[in-house]
């Protein structure tokens, strides 16, 4: 049962439910469509009431109201609100102290000292950088997620929210799940996109600290057979050693993401009883996209929906290496990473 609750008291008469939740982001959204019986019904919610959303009693996010919208015309009314979590302050505003600047300390420091700026819980999540920042001096302006970003990049890690308003660092040990996703069966729709125009051969990372760039670290993505260099300037003063890293996060990072699959299936939950949420692996068998061969995939975004047609849950699925560390030696080049795909279209003509 979805409960909307605000000041501990549950508001009934929703048209349409949505909650978004994803790995990629430091703020969570929802919206709702209050059901209205008349013209002259009034909002139950308005812009700065804080509110949860809950199943089951189980939360899924708590935060704000950010937008109220009513309109009317004849026979017919509709009131749409739409919301964020509590980390919406932190996505949204400057830190008020100009002239921040942090020595010689962690990356977690930095971010729960940020998080601390709005009132907001920090959890490193079972994650433990390298080494420590010598030094970091945001632009005067940067939101506190600006300079949780660029912290997070320096040390090849991610920070996310679960709805519950607590910045965590990403840790890449996901559960696997019971459900096997599979066309057919329990797919309604699915789309994939595979996108190679933001990976490169070769990552070349240059340390600021020299300005003859005689320091700099490489890395390589092994499917990418065409001579495409990128060099970026490592801005943090850093070492050859974090160089090296940086350019192999860049090679895997990008790599992961370049194959999207989403998919629709009818209910919230999975086999177990539990609500789809990001962070956890799935087996998926499409053969339109993947042929006969069963992947293993990241949920890495969820979106929850009710209307009057039912429950729909739309899941964001990419490489189970989407938040991995880069591997510690080169990757050799493969001869055709579609090699399984083209047999099966090949086949597939044959028979025509």
């Amino acid at each position: 049962m979805i409960k909307i609750i605000r000041n501990g008291v549950a508001i009934q008469g929703w048209k349409s439910v949505s909650v978004g939740l994803s790995l990629s982001t430091l703020c969570n959204g929802f919206n709702l469509s209050q059901f209205v019986a008349d013209n002259f019904d009034s909002p139950v919610l308005f812009p700065g009431d804080e509110v949860r959303i809950e199943v089951d009693r189980e939360l899924l996010i708590e935060g704000f109201v950010d937008k109220m919208e009513s309109s009317f015309s004849s026979g017919s009314h509709d009131i749409s609100i739409s919301g964020r979590e509590k980390t919406c302050d932190l996505v949204d505003c400057s830190l008020k102290e100009f002239g921040l600047s942090w020595k010689n300390k962690t990356a977690e420091q930095i971010i729960k000292s940020v998080c601390d700026c709005f009132g907001l819980l920090f959890q490193s999540n079972g994650v433990k950088t390298d080494g420590t920042i010598a030094k970091f001096c945001p632009d005067p302006g940067c939101t506190g997620a600006d300079i949780i970003s660029d912290v997070c990049r320096q040390k090849c890690v991610v920070c996310t929210s679960a709805g519950d308003g607590i910045v965590k660092l990403v840790n890449d040990d996901f559960d696997y799940a019971e459900d096997f996703i599979r066309q057919g069966v329990n797919v309604v729709s699915a789309n994939v996109t595979f996108d190679n125009s933001e990976r490169y051969s070769d990552y070349v990372v240059l340390c600021s600290s020299d300005p003859k760039t005689k320091r700099r670290g490489e890395g390589f993505d092994g499917e990418i057979t065409r001579n495409r260099c990128l060099v970026v300037v490592d801005e943090s003063y850093g070492t050859v050693d974090s160089a090296n890293q940086k350019a192999s996060f860049e090679a895997l990072s990008r790599s992961a993401r370049s194959t999207t699959l989403n998919v629709s299936m009818v209910g919230w939950k999975r086999s177990n009883g539990k609500l789809w949420r990001p962070g956890v692996l799935v087996d998926v068998l499409i053969p339109a996209f993947f042929g006969k061969n069963v992947q293993t995939l990241l949920v890495n975004s969820v979106e929850l929906s009710y209307d009057s047609s039912g429950s729909v849950v739309d899941l964001e699925l990419v490489r189970k290496d989407y938040y991995s560390q880069p591997p510690k030696k080169k990757v050799k080049r493969k001869a055709d990473p579609w090699a399984d795909i083209r047999k099966k279209t090949a086949l597939y003509e044959a028979k025509k």
